[in-house]
């Protein structure tokens, strides 16, 4: 299903990147942790504490409900509910899929838009992880550590399920690569970009 820019079908948007004709297909694939919700819904959560803590205090004083639960609850669409939504499609939305010829970072951030980010394998020099909240949760983050395109510059994402056992299968899918195409050495630089591919640029 699409609703404006947001693709609700990941399969659709991984058809679209999976060259089948070259035998390309989806080696692994993850969201990200359901922690990664809660911890953008903090704010919200006390904000609406506030706005229901301010309506209680309201109906105690005797003031009319009727208005002051309408600008209530208009504030809280505004100020929260908007924002609720947002880091819900965040959340729910976004993931990143491997193939055995790209990485793909898919960042769906509202209805509004879509960045989908392909990375050919040959452009990565590698992948390294790092902790986050002092490592108690089952989530980590990894940088993608390209070669060229974005100037050089690491791509990072944070609240990946299990993030140093991915980030050794993304290793163990670039050794392949390398083997399968290279016979192990060292591939040469290419001028392959690794800019993002927004929403207009992909044919439904």
């Amino acid at each position: 299903m699409r609703i404006f820019a947001l693709e609700t079908d990941k399969q659709r948007i991984i058809k679209r990147f999976c060259n089948q004709e070259e035998n390309e297909y989806v080696v692994l694939m993850t969201s990200y942790h359901t922690l990664s919700f809660f911890f953008a819904m903090i704010r919200e959560i006390f904000m609406t504490i506030l706005f229901f803590a301010i309506g209680i205090g309201t109906w105690i004083a005797g003031f009319p409900m009727f208005w002051i639960s309408m600008i209530l609850m208009s504030l809280w669409v505004i100020f929260v509910f908007f924002n609720m939504l947002k880091a819900y499609i965040d959340w729910f939305f976004d993931f990143i899929f491997v193939t055995t010829d790209k990485v793909v970072i898919v960042d769906q951030t509202s209805i509004f838009k879509q960045e989908i980010m392909p990375i050919q394998i040959e452009n990565i020099g590698g992948v390294s992880t790092f902790t986050q909240y002092w490592d108690i949760f089952p989530f980590g983050g990894i940088s993608i550590h390209l070669k060229e395109g974005r100037q050089g510059k690491d791509i990072t994402k944070q609240f990946v399920p299990d993030a140093r056992e991915f980030a050794g299968k993304i290793s163990d899918i670039i050794t392949r690569y390398q083997r399968r195409h290279y016979g192990g050495e060292q591939p040469k630089a290419t001028d392959a970009p690794a800019d993002p591919v927004t929403d207009e640029e992909i044919e439904p």
